[in-house]
């Protein structure tokens, strides 16, 4: 699927935007499409970028983070977020067969019982919306209050990327279409 709307270069925005692109550019060597999109909603783009990469931050391990976000990315179908999201997660240390398996969370030996609680309420958030309070109740003998917000709220921000995504056809720029 092509894009719906134009990605924006650095010539096409405000003169506040391009300082964003800027430091994205440099922090990342590039401006990732996603933003180029959002862009086009000047206002959203820098409380979105402030408030996003903090996710990333706290007591929740990055695995975890991982294993939720590609998995709820996996559910919408969203290869945009799985490529660049899977990418992540192997820099954390999560395996290529494990985001194989995530669909065999269940009963794929790869793995903790964690893992698995964490991937379940993923897809409990993704496709139900109504998560099990039991589920809940058992993520909280294993996890902080703040890591168990953390994780709603990357599970969250995933539905929300995917969604925006997937409505605005937002394509992998060239390197991931390559090898993602």
């Amino acid at each position: 699927m092509a894009a719906r709307l134009p990605y924006l270069d650095r010539a096409q925005v405000e003169p506040e935007i391009q300082s964003v692109y800027d430091t994205l550019q440099k922090a990342s060597g590039r401006v990732l499409n996603i933003y180029r999109l959002m862009a086009h909603h000047a206002r959203s783009l820098p409380p979105f970028l402030g408030w996003y990469p903090r996710l990333r931050e706290g007591p929740l391990d990055l695995k975890l983070r991982y294993l939720a976000y590609v998995r709820a990315s996996q559910l919408n179908r969203c290869r945009y977020c799985v490529t660049h999201n899977g990418a992540a997660a192997r820099r954390v240390g999560v395996s290529t067969e494990q985001l194989d398996a995530l669909a065999d969370h269940r009963t794929s030996p790869l793995f903790t019982a964690l893992e698995r609680l964490v991937i379940g309420y993923a897809e409990e958030m993704t496709t139900r919306v109504q998560v099990e309070a039991a589920l809940v109740e058992t993520l909280r003998q294993h996890l902080t209050a703040e890591a168990l917000v953390q994780l709603t709220l990357t599970i969250a921000a995933a539905n929300f990327t995917n969604r925006f995504n997937e409505a605005l056809g937002t394509e992998l720029e060239f390197e991931e279409a390559r090898h993602g």
